[in-house]
């Protein structure tokens, strides 16, 4: 497997372990299980490590696409920018987790990690989708047309002529 590859293969993996890690916590809150809490910490530890396999894989995929044809440059960069904030955050989010883990024997200390984790495993959602979304726009053009695919924009030039 090449970096591309690698990167393709994992890069919605963090997405969607943060906000289902999420989720199983608020179910946790919900239903007052401690073991449903510290499973959803489990989900986020592993959001942050496979984050780890596709930032690192980021790089060698830029330079497999960059030269082709409608690939912008500028997008490859909005995408590297917000990887960089979705890295640290989703890192930020498994150390919290990672610490909740290991003080869950303190309850104080428990309840003020788990809150942090509700809140981060959100925000690294958020910034993971937006990530998501500006690494589509670089080879979807049905993404940046406006839902329009080219097929759908080379239609409608026949159907005016």
């Amino acid at each position: 497997m090449n970096a591309a590859q690698i990167h393709l293969a994992l890069n919605h993996a963090p997405l969607f372990f943060s906000i289902v890690g999420g989720l199983i916590l608020l179910y946790g809150f919900i239903r007052k299980n401690d073991s449903i809490k510290i499973l959803s910490l489990y989900f986020m530890i592993a959001a942050a490590l496979l984050t780890i396999p596709v930032y690192l894989t980021g790089e060698g995929t830029e330079e497999m696409i960059e030269n082709l044809p409608g690939v912008s440059e500028n997008m490859i960069h909005e995408h590297e920018e917000m990887a960089e904030i979705g890295l640290f955050v989703m890192i930020a989010t498994g150390v919290v987790a990672l610490a909740a883990l290991v003080v869950r024997q303190k309850a104080k200390l428990l309840k003020t990690g788990l809150i942090l984790c509700v809140v981060l495993s959100f925000a690294s959602f958020a910034v993971m989708a937006q990530t998501a979304h500006l690494g589509g726009q670089i080879r979807h053009s049905e993404i940046t047309n406006g839902g329009n695919s080219a097929a759908e924009n080379g239609d409608k030039k026949n159907d005016d002529d």
